[in-house]
């Protein structure tokens, strides 16, 4: 079992239960609540900012659909999504986060435009204060050149289950080229998180928003789990 104190506490998007995900007021909202690190979504906007968005497009208050790819960072900003919040663009977020939480930024886009905005972006944090979950092979290859310190992470979701049977897993292990994993939680298992462990992996666990299976994921010893409920994440390590 991962100790509470030990155990990573990382709000998704913010605190998207209560705010709109992706904005610096969730961000602020998990961090006041007790989040070791947030996480974030990076895409490009079109004058080439990293800006934060889960999907290529948002919707304001009204609506409005704006596609992130079209519209200028400042256009961004005054889009209102809820409580008045734009979007950020995530130098704002790594410039908040570096003396506060960690920061883990899921790659939306890749190419080296985009990756040389993310590496200049992410430069106000402290290198054991990120990671980057999200990229391709190409991209991680690229990565590693432009910024060797930074630490990646490979996502799976549970349709990769079939590769993990049996034998799979080994092989797979054998082949893993992060210094995580960053899996839905329907794909982890005691003896993955040992196996993962013992090859010097951390392991997160994603989106979990029921206590219940936080505290079966906490026993079977995962690093970190990644949750739109800060509240019930707080909870988990109080008790």
């Amino acid at each position: 079992m991962t100790p509470a104190s030990s155990l990573l506490k990382v709000a998704h998007r913010g605190f998207p239960h209560q705010f709109p995900g992706n904005t610096m007021l969730g961000f602020e909202l998990a961090y006041s609540m007790g989040c070791d690190m947030v996480e974030c979504d990076v895409r490009l906007s079109q004058d080439g900012i990293a800006v934060l968005s889960h999907d290529k497009d948002v919707q304001d208050t009204e609506g409005t659909r704006y596609v992130i790819s079209q519209c200028s960072t400042r256009q961004l900003q005054e889009i209102n999504l809820g409580k008045g919040e734009g979007v950020p663009t995530l130098l704002e977020l790594a410039e908040w986060a570096s003396t506060r939480c960690m920061v883990m930024a899921d790659v939306k886009e890749e190419g080296e435009q985009a990756e040389k905005e993310l590496v200049r972006s992410l430069a106000p944090l402290p290198h054991n204060m990120l990671i980057l979950p999200g990229a391709s092979p190409e991209c991680r290859n690229r990565l590693r050149l432009m910024a060797p310190h930074f630490a990646l992470s490979l996502s799976l979701d549970a349709s990769a289950r079939s590769m993990l049977w049996g034998s799979g897993f080994q092989h797979f292990l054998a082949s893993l080229d992060t210094e995580a994993v960053t899996w839905q939680f329907p794909l982890i298992t005691e003896e993955r998180v040992l196996a993962l462990h013992h090859a010097g992996k951390k392991v997160f666990a994603w989106t979990v928003d029921s206590l219940e299976i936080m505290k079966v994921l906490q026993a079977m010893g995962v690093d970190g789990i990644i949750s739109n409920r800060m509240d019930l994440l707080a909870e988990l390590t109080a008790s």
